[in-house]
């Protein structure tokens, strides 16, 4: 707001009157001219008239405020003679025409926009590539092959983002122009040598999915440098431990198992606590939960039963939940909201697939059980990382039984190292053909078994979860596994640095009197001793189910 106020006569001055504005606590823009205008008009006996142009520059500043609208243009500029009137009487003349020595502030308002020059920021998203020959000249030769510069490259491109930024404000005399980006060539490392080595191209190359079962070398003798710790996960306080069992099983969200303390302390500083168990290198965190002393002439004993860390997401840990998918969601979407907030990560390996709005529910779990309900109704298991905090869902059979002549075992194991071999047949129906199917929103589907006359039924599976043909399908490939005859192999071996604790879910192979058979591993129990005399026994015991 600009207020001009005559409140004094006027002396031997003369026209023009320019009135300046500069100085105070905000600098004006020195390289723009912010011109306003008004008119002034009075007169006395004689008529006379003035326009007084004020021009904004950087100047000293006047106690003078009058609000305008103005803008980046070329300051305007006009004079205009005036005889100003020195005696009083010339001043009170003017009064009738409502000249006074003190008038009222007039003001003007305006709303315009107005640029402070504020960076503005253009992200846009630019795929580029360099340019790359269109024809291509194959000259094939026969005989030896002639040297050639063969190149690679150090960092291959990846996609990515441009960002423009505009720091500073446009000039007064707009311009346009043209924003070039120059994007310098990828580096390269050249070697003179014979092609058709190991030359990247243009595209990445995706990786090799090959497996390479596990398979310990066979040894006249084996030497074995067993190691336990034990460790509270919490400030790492040591325990003193001298026997642990842990086993884990299909069908089972955490393992289970008894560990046995060397004095009551050592029992009193575990209980209710998480903890970490080092076996022969491999890592296991375990929460010590129910203790219980035998006390004896002369001979007190002091454990607890422990379970894997994903208890902690069961109870009494957690409380009981209920649960409806409000939305349409997928079998991951679903998942992931039961493992919300609880610091574990999934990782599916099943085949997603969508479930409507409403179709799927469950009252009264924790969220380790609904996490168990949900990986069953689809055929599969929960393979837990306690070490990573990370829940897999893999399926309950790898590979079916049926076809497990042709399949690449996860772990191949020798006569060498097998401690103990025990096997036990089980008699059961075997089905080549079931109905699955889902409620209100789900649908029906008759899954067989590939080169089967489908003749013979199982009972009809039916589950909330079965809202798509991927769902199905995988349900009842396995209720189709687990009939038939089975044959359990329980066998007793080492946990070496290369034979890893065998974990459920894997196809094992055995190598065991002349024949090599492959099995799916159905539990494993992990046990280590330490005697009086401070020796170490670890073992690890399979038990493996394939048909017969």
């Amino acid at each position: 707001m600009i207020t001009v106020r005559f409140t004094t006569p006027a002396n031997n001055y003369s026209s023009p009157l320019v009135v300046r504005f500069g100085g105070g606590t905000t600098q004006p823009i020195e390289d723009k001219e912010v011109v306003a205008y008004f008119d002034v008009a009075y007169s006395n006996n004689d008529n006379y008239a003035v326009l007084v142009a004020l021009q904004y520059t950087n100047a000293f500043s006047l106690d003078t405020i009058y609000q305008m609208s103005w803008a980046n243009a070329i300051a305007l500029h006009n004079e205009a003679s005036l005889l100003w009137q020195v005696s009083q009487i010339a001043l009170e003349q003017q009064i009738p025409l409502r000249w006074k020595n003190s008038m009222p502030v007039t003001t003007m308002e305006s709303d315009f926009s107005w640029n402070k020059g504020l960076p503005n920021y253009v992200e846009t998203t630019q795929v580029w590539r360099e340019a790359s020959q269109h024809e291509t000249a194959l000259c094939i030769y026969y005989g030896p092959s002639e040297r050639a510069y063969i190149c690679y490259r150090v960092n291959h491109p990846r996609k990515g983002k441009v960002i423009v930024r505009f720091d500073n404000a446009l000039n007064t005399t707009p311009q346009i122009g043209v924003v070039k980006l120059r994007m310098s060539p990828y580096e390269k490392v050249c070697y003179w040598g014979l092609p058709g080595g190991p030359v990247r191209s243009d595209d990445d190359i995706p990786p090799i999915d090959s497996k390479i079962p596990i398979e310990p070398q066979i040894q006249r003798y084996y030497i074995m440098q067993p190691s336990i710790s034990c460790n509270r996960l919490s400030d790492d306080l040591k325990i003193l431990i001298n026997n642990i069992t842990c086993t884990w099983q299909r069908g089972q969200f955490a393992a289970t198992g008894n560990i046995k303390f060397c004095s009551r302390i050592d029992m009193e500083r575990a209980i209710g606590q998480q903890l970490k168990l080092v076996i022969n290198g491999y890592e296991f965190v375990v929460i010590c939960e129910q203790p219980s002393t035998s006390n004896r002439f002369a001979n007190n004993s002091y454990s607890a039963s422990i379970r894997s860390r994903f208890a902690e997401l069961a109870a009494p840990y957690q409380r009981e939940r209920n649960y409806v998918n409000t939305v349409d969601k997928t079998l991951a979407g679903i998942m992931t909201d039961i493992l919300e907030n609880t610091g574990w990560t999934l990782d599916n390996k099943m085949i997603d697939y969508p479930i409507p709005e409403g179709a799927f529910s469950y009252r009264g779990l924790t969220p380790a059980a609904a996490l168990l309900k949900v990986a069953s109704s689809i055929g599969a298991i929960l393979d837990i990382n306690d070490t990573t905090k990370t829940v897999s869902v893999v399926p309950e059979w790898p590979v079916n039984p049926w076809s497990t002549e042709q399949a690449t075992p996860d772990v191949i194991l020798n006569d060498a190292l097998i401690l103990e071999h025990n096997t036990r047949d089980t008699i059961q129906p075997e089905h080549n053909v079931v109905f699955v199917r889902g409620e209100q929103q789900g649908v029906a589907c008759k899954i067989k078994r590939q080169g089967t006359p489908a003749t013979d039924y199982a009972r009809d599976i039916v589950d909330n979860l079965i809202t798509d043909v991927q769902a199905a399908r995988q349900r009842g490939t396995c209720e189709l596994a687990r009939s038939g005859n089975k044959r359990t192999a329980t066998i007793r071996t080492k946990l070496k640095q290369d034979l890893p604790p065998i974990r459920p879910g894997m196809l094992l192979g055995v190598r065991f009197e002349d024949e090599l058979y492959k099995a799916t591993v159905d539990s494993l129990a992990i046990s280590a001793s330490i005697s009086n005399q401070g020796a170490i026994m670890v073992n690890q015991t399979i038990q493996a189910v394939r048909n017969v």
